[in-house]
């Protein structure tokens, strides 16, 4: 074999090599995302013990086989919950006449203060598209584990206390499915391209 031909030869079994682990990489990693990704929301509630503001049960039934924003929060929130709450409340309403009816989810942090009633009445203050959960703190944590959703409890002043909490906005399909998210702070704009596409799946 001369030197050409040997060259050829490992240059191609490299090629090869290469080819092998950009592969394996590629399915690892999918492994690991599809591992780690959250589950069918529909299949999660169905398992808890959750009421909506109305003081029905929460469970698949109740998203209407409709896409759904999830926002995890507390009703004494001073700024970020009712900001975002009343944000996509506004965006949702500019696009009804251009996307499939999409709800709101707001999952309460503080089961001990958001009872059922007082979600109903703090909901009053927004548009009617919008559900509130509650429910036991363990069930409600279940659910926001499935999002990798942090808080924690922030003493204050007269044995008062806050939350801090993560802002994020959680997309699903009409199937249920995890489609993506929505950050605090996030361009109207963007909010809006994302909420008309998730009525297309």
């Amino acid at each position: 074999m001369d030197i050409m031909l040997k060259k050829r030869v490992l240059l191609i079994g490299i090629t090869i090599s290469f080819v092998i682990l950009l592969i394996s990489t590629f399915l690892l990693s999918e492994y690991i995302a599809n591992k780690n990704a959250p589950k069918k929301v529909t299949a999660i509630i169905n398992s808890l013990n959750l009421i909506d503001h109305k003081g029905y049960s929460f469970k698949a039934s109740s998203l209407k086989q409709q896409p759904s924003l999830i926002f995890f929060g507390f009703t004494h929130c001073p700024e970020v919950c009712p900001t975002t709450l009343g944000e996509l409340s506004e965006i949702i309403e500019d696009l009804k006449n251009n996307i499939t009816p999409t709800n709101i989810i707001f999952v309460t942090l503080d089961p001990k203060r958001d009872t059922q009633n007082h979600l109903n009445e703090y909901l009053n203050n927004f548009n009617d598209d919008i559900i509130g959960v509650t429910g036991s703190l363990e069930d409600l944590k279940i659910l926001g584990d499935n999002w990798g959703v942090y808080y924690e409890k922030v003493s204050l002043k007269n044995n008062d206390y806050t939350l801090n909490h993560t802002a994020t906005v959680f997309m699903i399909d009409k199937d249920g499915n995890y489609r993506g998210t929505i950050a605090w702070g996030e361009n109207q704009n963007s909010i809006a391209q994302k909420i008309t596409k998730l009525s297309t799946y």
